[in-house]
C-alpha cells in the first residue's frame, strides 16, 4: 500500500506537468489571424477557450459542450450553444476558420461523425487543433501487460475507479451520476489511428506533437515526446481543410 501511494503521489506530480506542456503545444498549434471566427468544441468552463481565443485573435468565439456545463462558463464573451458532440453539429457549412476541441474526442463514441462535422463547418483553407489522451503511451501499454484496464478508460463506470489499483482519476469522479456519459473515456485513439483517421476524412495533417512521456518531467519528457510522440502521454494534432 505505501508503495502504491507513493506512485500515485509521483503520477500525480508528473500529470500535472505534462498538462501544462501540453497546452501549451497546443496554443503552439494555433495560427493567428485577424478577427478570425473560432469555435471550440468541447469549451468546458471556457478558460482555455478564451486563451485560445486571444492566441488566435479571434472576432467571434463559441463554445460548445453538454447543457450541463453552461453553469460553470466563466467568460460571456463566449456565445455557449448546449450540443451533444456525438450529433450533427447545428452550424452551417464553412461557417468558422478555427476549429479546435481540447480532450474531447476520448469521450466520444460517434469519433468519425466528430472529424467529419468538423470539417464541414470548416472554411476552406481553414483548420482545426486536437488535443486528446495517447492509447499507445507508455503507462496504458504496461497497465495491458499488468492484464490491467489501461489508465484512460479506468473511470466513468459505475462512478468508481475499477481495473486499475494505481489509476489517479478520483479528480475526475462526479456527484451526478447522469454526467457519467460525458465524462467517461469512450474511444481513445493511438498515434497511428489519430493521424489516419484525419487523413480518411479529407484533412491535410499538418503537425502531430506529443506531450509527457512515463516516467519523466520537465526537459526530459519534452525531449522524448518530441522524438518519440508515438508513446508520448498526450497528442496534439493540427489538420487543414
Amino acid at each position: 500500500m505505501v508503495i502504491i501511494k507513493l506512485i500515485k503521489k509521483y503520477s500525480f506530480f508528473i500529470f500535472k506537468d505534462w498538462w501544462n506542456e501540453e497546452v501549451k503545444q497546443f496554443i503552439s498549434c494555433i495560427t493567428p489571424k485577424k478577427n478570425c471566427r473560432l469555435i471550440d468544441l468541447g469549451c468546458g468552463d471556457g478558460e482555455l477557450t478564451i486563451k485560445f481565443a486571444n492566441k488566435a485573435k479571434a472576432g467571434y468565439v463559441v463554445g460548445v459542450d453538454s447543457i450541463s456545463m453552461k453553469k460553470h462558463l466563466k467568460d460571456k464573451k463566449i456565445k455557449f450553444v448546449p450540443t451533444n458532440l456525438n450529433h450533427k453539429l447545428p452550424f452551417a457549412d464553412n461557417s468558422f476558420d478555427v476549429v479546435l476541441s481540447q480532450f474531447s474526442l476520448e469521450h466520444l463514441y460517434n469519433t468519425g461523425l466528430f472529424i467529419r462535422e468538423s470539417k464541414r463547418i470548416l472554411k476552406k483553407g481553414g483548420y482545426t487543433v486536437v488535443g486528446t489522451d495517447n492509447l499507445s503511451n507508455w503507462a496504458n501499454i504496461i497497465a495491458l501487460i499488468m492484464g490491467w484496464q489501461p489508465f484512460v478508460t479506468s473511470y466513468g463506470v459505475a462512478n468508481k475507479i475499477l481495473g486499475n489499483p494505481l489509476s489517479i482519476a478520483e479528480g475526475w469522479l462526479v456527484e451526478d451520476e447522469d454526467e457519467l456519459g460525458e465524462l467517461s473515456h469512450n474511444k481513445v485513439l493511438a498515434h497511428k489511428m489519430l493521424v489516419d483517421a484525419y487523413k480518411e476524412f479529407g484533412f491535410k495533417v499538418e503537425k502531430v506533437v506529443g506531450a509527457g512521456y512515463l516516467p519523466f518531467f520537465g526537459r526530459t519528457a519534452k525531449f522524448l515526446a518530441k522524438i518519440d510522440r508515438r508513446h508520448s502521454h498526450f497528442l496534439v494534432i493540427k489538420a487543414r481543410k
